[in-house]
């Protein structure tokens, strides 16, 4: 279910569940890499903040940790039982972004 949102994720439009399930992975890759070595990069917090602004701007209240924090759960079940389908869920939810031009300097051209 998840997966079959994320391939079909259009930059221009993404629906509500698309937003908030590409939030929720860039909150968990910011805290994966907290973890490993305490310095997020810059380009992960323009991405996750992209994110979270499409996710407001598809009709969610700018309260939805709760809902975020249960993709968060069901993310982590998919890394556990099909990372190969998480990664390729997480590469297109940061590509998206980088193409809509989240991250300054990166993008089209």
């Amino acid at each position: 279910m998840i997966l079959s949102a994320l391939l079909a994720l259009t930059a221009a439009d993404p629906t509500l569940e698309e937003a908030q399930t590409c939030r929720a992975h860039m909150e968990l890759f910011i805290e994966d890499v907290a973890r490993e070595n305490e310095h997020v990069a810059g380009p992960t917090w323009f991405i996750r903040d992209w994110w979270t602004r499409k996710a407001i701007e598809a009709g969610s209240p700018e309260d939805d940790d709760a809902i975020v924090d249960g993709l968060k759960r069901d993310l982590t079940a998919l890394r556990a039982e099909h990372s190969d389908r998480f990664d390729a869920g997480r590469r297109s939810c940061v590509d998206t972004a980088i193409e809509a031009g989240a991250v300054p300097g990166m993008g089209p051209e």
